[in-house]
């Protein structure tokens, strides 16, 4: 698939059709993360009608038709809240018919009716995309927040960079950790995302300074050595309007998150501030994208430490990285690890206990593409092999014999006297990434190693 294939689908996948535009109204109308509003959306059936039920039970509405809504949006919620496996009682309504009359003040503060207008607006002049849940790059996994907790899920996410990304590995690994990391914490952030990023793996962070970036930029480097058909994506998750992302010492690492088939997400519209709040609900997003999360270094009140625990009660996988005791960075993971709330990381290479299969980044469209011979030539060409599969099997063999041990450093030096000139230390990586999806090779704690599968 071509650059402009994928960009143009990923338009059409992404395009505004009236139940996105509700739900991004909706969260308009909301200071965060709303269980009632979710409720509610989910007893009426859609958001467009609920958008409407909330309208005609505003002000201004003549009264048969005001109240007619009311009651309809009464039944709704407590449809809703039932299905949700909950219940509602006076107190509960009586809030809820509070935060009606807020939402209906925000309804009021739009800055235009016409819905053309609005989605201009919503994707601050289409430089973001908005997904919904019935969109194919919608990450399902974000549903787990209705069955685990009482926060619901996003009504919807804004975007930057390729949506693909949310759907590209079924079993994402989360990193997170201190913005005051040391450089220990900050080897063990970049080193455990770019193995995993090696092995076609997503990676999910804040975006944040230290641990968040040390993670983003492993994956990112992963991408840079293997190449970004085969490496996985990195997605950062921010507390504000992604109009607001920051820090701004990051910008650097934004760009490159895009510009590497990575995303910039939020659950919040253009122009919502982040707040420190937002942080804390934020990170219930991170954990719930993620299958597997990894704190990589924390103190004892690390924003790391949340995450871990919405990750937990979402029966999520976590795990810690160990530190020096008497270091107070180590703290927050060496508590994890004693109260038996994560198991210890025993190796940054070794990433075979938290981490499914290796893969290449999956597609939404792969299925529906059927005009596409680009890509479907390439797949069938990684089955095959090569000369540069040939000479690197071979290389492996000779290393092996020569120093008993195989590594990517050793590859080069042999290549560089077998074929001169010809193999970069970036263009073995990328082959020996193509030869593990293909089970040609494994690499164990460091040694690579030929498979039964490889020709002789």
């Amino acid at each position: 698939m071509n650059e402009n294939t994928t960009a143009d689908t990923s338009v059409n996948a992404t395009a505004i059709d009236d139940e996105t535009l509700s739900r991004a109204v909706l969260t308009y109308c909301l200071d965060s993360a709303d269980a009632m509003m979710y409720a509610l959306v989910k007893g009426i059936g859609s958001a467009t009608h609920t958008l409407q039920l909330l309208a005609d039970s505003g002000p201004g509405n003549h009264e048969s038709v005001a109240t007619a809504a009311y009651k309809t949006l009464d039944a709704a919620l407590i449809n809703g809240i039932t299905r949700w496996g909950r219940t509602i009682n006076a107190r509960g309504m009586a809030s809820f018919h509070g935060a009606m009359v807020s939402w209906q003040h925000r309804l009021t503060t739009l800055p235009s009716t016409d819905p053309e207008e609005l989605k201009t607006w919503f994707t601050a002049n289409g430089t973001q995309w908005i997904v919904a849940p019935h969109h194919p790059y919608w990450p399902s996994q974000l549903a787990d927040l209705t069955i685990h907790t009482d926060w619901a899920a996003p009504l919807c996410l804004w975007g930057k960079g390729d949506p693909q990304a949310l759907v590209s590995c079924s079993e994402p690994v989360g990193v997170v950790g201190s913005r005051g990391v040391s450089e220990y914490g900050r080897q063990s952030a970049h080193e455990l995302a770019k193995q995993a990023a090696r092995a076609g793996h997503l990676i999910v962070s804040g975006g944040a300074l230290g641990t968040d970036a040390a993670a983003h930029w492993g994956a990112i480097q992963a991408m840079d050595e293997i190449g970004t058909p085969l490496a996985g994506r990195t997605v950062a998750v921010f507390a504000g309007g992604l109009n607001y992302i920051g820090p701004k010492s990051n910008e650097r690492l934004f760009e490159t998150i895009i510009n590497h088939s990575g995303a910039l997400i939020s659950e919040l519209c253009p122009g919502t501030v982040p707040e420190a709040r937002r942080f804390l609900i934020r990170n219930r997003l991170i954990a719930a994208l993620s299958s597997t999360l990894i704190v990589a270094q924390a103190r004892a009140r690390s924003g790391a430490l949340n995450t871990a625990g919405w990750a937990n009660e979402l029966n999520r996988r976590v795990f810690a990285v160990p530190g020096d005791v008497t270091m107070p960075h180590n703290t927050g993971c060496n508590r994890l690890i004693q109260e038996g709330q994560a198991s210890i990381i025993c190796s940054l290479t070794d990433i075979d206990e938290f981490c499914h299969a290796a893969h290449r980044p999956q597609s939404a469209d792969a299925a529906d593409n059927d005009d596409e011979p680009s890509e479907k030539s390439t797949d069938t060409s990684l089955s095959q092999p090569t000369n540069a599969t040939a000479a690197i099997l071979k290389a492996i063999r000779t290393c092996s014999a020569k120093y008993g041990h195989v590594s990517t450093d050793g590859l080069l030096a042999i290549l560089a006297e077998s074929n001169p000139g010809e193999y970069s230390i970036s263009r073995i990586s990328m082959e020996l990434g193509l030869m593990e999806l293909n089970g040609l090779i494994c690499t164990q704690h460091g040694n690579i190693t030929i498979t039964d599968a490889s020709a002789t």
